[in-house]
This record gives structure tokens, C-alpha cells and sequence, in this order.
């Protein structure tokens, strides 16, 4: 770990730099850094364990990419994905969802996979492992299909709508938002498939012995984004999730939905980062609530590491031609702090 604190650290460090420019080599796939829990994340079972050779961890995490006739914007991020990656190499990546527009993909076989996914992140060798947005939903058969690639895919993982995994000292859960904030997507059979995540979360989290719990999903609790209320928050994603968030003491939820980047303030030991800056059309924050740190109009993503003391986020996005890396750390915020923003 880079920043030594004592805790979720914090301060914000803006530094600006001149355009990258550089090249991925498309063609030759790295092996994986860390090694791959897909096959036993499909298998079904106790949380895998992502080996790693040392006792921190580094993940890249970005949401709402993948637009069909404008990959400049993706290729371009993508491109500082790697760029970062080059010097600070990742263990794993996750994606928050919208990983396909408008509608997903219907097949696994679809040319857009080699085009949109294969050739800009299977290059970095790590398991990217993704979760489901509203617009993969749009075409009935992109879950499926989605779920499906896992098992040709060097890099994508998707092996089930949710699920949860370990590295290092950080245990990560995936969650499926979109039929919850949209209850007619909801297709379980003799119980809503909805309420049984749930349960299953609560379960997990009550598990887990993991220094670091971080869960992520497609739509945030907390955003000042236009998907947002007049209140700044989602309501039926906040009535479900942060309720089993706050009892187990989780540490982060992250999340796409709103096209930008944004730290919130914390409530109850939980922490809300937005990362939906992967590629789609980047879009101006609309309130200014509880915000500690936000960049709209600007593409970008987040960086997590950590170890047994430390969970550090840096962002790093381009914005106006130029590049730029906000920093979070090294000092600032305990594990399990709050704030009084929201309170009456």
C-alpha cells in the first residue's frame, strides 16, 4: 500500500498533467496477475480466495461503458486504465454495470464482445468481475448471455446476478440493483428474486470475517447525479440495501447509474463512492448534497487497494483533453465513521 493511515482515508490531492498518449497491445494478452475465482465462483460454494503473492490488494472499478457506434470515449479511458495499470499493476477489476448499450447483448457470440470488451481490457490479465445494470436488462436475453461469456472470456466474469468473493484482506459482494429499483424485472418464481438476495447478502455479510467488506452495485444509495431524488438518494435502492449495509458493518458501496465521479459523505460506518464514468455520455451533477468530492463531465475511474490497516480509493479520470488523478489519502477518515449531512 502506498498511503499509510489509520483508517479509509480521505484528503483530496488534485494533480493535472499533459494528454497520454500511448498504445495496448491487443494482441497479446497478459496472464493473470492474481489468478481466477470465476470457475469457482460458477461452481458455486464458500467464497473463493483471488490468490495473490503479497497481503494487499488492488482492484480498477468503472461502470457505464460499452456504446454501440462511439467507442472513442471508451477506448480512450480504457487506454488510461492501462496506462495506470502499466505502474501500478491491478489484481482484479470490477464493472458496476451498463456494460452494454442500449440493450445489452443478446448473444455470446456478439462482435461487440471481441470489439467492446475483449480488445480493450483482456489485454490488462486480470478477471474483471461485473454486475448487471439497468440497460443490460433491456433486452431480455443479455443477462443470460452476459452470464454466459464467463465461460469463454479470459477477463469477463459474471457467474451469477450475485455473489461473493475474497481478496487479500477485502471481501467483495456483488449485487443485482436494477429489479429492485425497477420491481417489474423482478423474475424470481416461488420467492421474489429480490428478497432472496437480500437474504442472502445477509447472510454473507453476518459470515464474513473479512478485515474490509465492500459491496457494489449498479445504482447508488446516495448520488447528485440526475438519477438522484430531490433528496439526493435513491429511495427504494437505499430502503433495501443500506438497512443490512449499516447492521454489518460494510465499509463501501460503490456504484455506477449516474455518469461521473462522486465521494458522499458516510452514514453509519458506510462509506458511497460513484463510479460511472467508464465510456457513456458524461452528464453535470444536478444538487450538491453531502458531497465530499465529485468530477461531472468528465470520464474516469476508481482505484481501490488495501491491506490489514488501510482501504485508499484514487481516481483517476480525463477531463477537457487532459488527464487528472485525485488522490484519497492519506489521511482523514475512520473506519466506521459518520456524518450528520442527512440528518433533520
Amino acid at each position: 500500500m502506498r498511503h499509510r493511515s489509520a483508517a479509509l482515508a480521505l484528503l483530496l490531492v488534485l494533480a493535472a498533467c499533459d494528454r497520454v498518449t500511448f498504445d495496448v497491445d491487443r494482441d497479446a494478452p497478459m496472464a493473470p496477475v492474481s489468478g481466477d475465482v470465476c470457475p469457482a465462483l460458477q461452481a458455486g460454494g464458500p467464497p473463493p480466495a483471488v490468490p495473490l503473492s503479497h497481503g494487499s490488494v488492488r482492484a480498477v472499478a468503472f461502470g457505464d461503458f460499452g456504446t454501440e457506434g462511439d467507442d472513442w470515449s471508451q477506448e480512450r479511458l480504457a487506454r488510461a486504465i492501462a496506462a495506470y495499470g502499466a505502474d501500478h499493476p491491478y489484481d482484479l477489476g470490477l464493472t458496476l454495470g451498463d456494460n452494454f448499450y442500449p440493450r445489452g447483448l443478446n448473444s455470446v457470440d456478439d462482435p461487440r464482445w471481441e470489439r467492446q470488451w475483449e480488445n480493450f481490457y483482456t489485454p490488462l490479465g486480470i478477471r474483471f468481475y461485473a454486475v448487471l445494470g439497468n440497460h443490460d436488462y433491456d433486452d431480455p436475453k443479455s443477462p443470460a448471455a452476459e452470464i454466459a461469456r464467463s465461460r469463454q472470456s479470459p477477463s469477463w466474469c459474471l457467474p451469477r446476478p450475485w455473489y461473493t468473493f475474497t481478496a487479500g484482506p477485502v471481501q467483495f459482494f456483488a449485487v443485482d440493483t436494477t429489479p429492485v429499483d425497477q420491481p417489474a424485472r423482478d423474475v424470481g418464481a416461488a420467492m421474489p428474486a429480490m428478497a432472496a438476495q437480500r437474504q442472502w447478502l445477509d447472510r454473507a455479510l453476518a459470515a464474513s470475517r473479512a478485515k474490509w467488506k465492500v459491496v457494489y452495485g449498479h445504482h447508488p444509495i446516495y448520488s447528485n447525479g440526475p438519477h438522484a431524488s430531490p433528496q439526493g438518494d435513491l429511495p427504494k435502492i437505499r430502503e433495501y440495501l443500506l438497512p443490512v449495509l449499516v447492521r454489518h458493518g460494510v465499509d463501501l458501496y460503490l456504484a455506477g447509474h449516474d455518469h461521473d465521479l462522486q465521494v458522499l459523505e458516510p452514514e453509519s460506518g458506510v462509506h458511497f463512492v460513484v463510479s460511472g464514468g467508464g465510456g457513456r455520455d458524461v452528464r453535470r451533477f444536478t444538487q450538491d448534497r453531502c458531497r465530499r468530492w465529485g468530477m461531472d463531465l468528465a470520464y474516469g475511474f476508481t482505484v481501490l487497494e488495501a491491506d490489514e490497516a488501510n482501504l485508499t480509493l484514487t481516481f483517476v479520470g480525463l477531463g477537457d483533453s487532459r488527464p487528472y488523478r485525485v488522490l484519497w489519502g492519506p489521511a482523514g477518515m475512520r473506519k466506521g465513521e459518520d456524518s450528520a449531512c442527512r440528518r433533520p
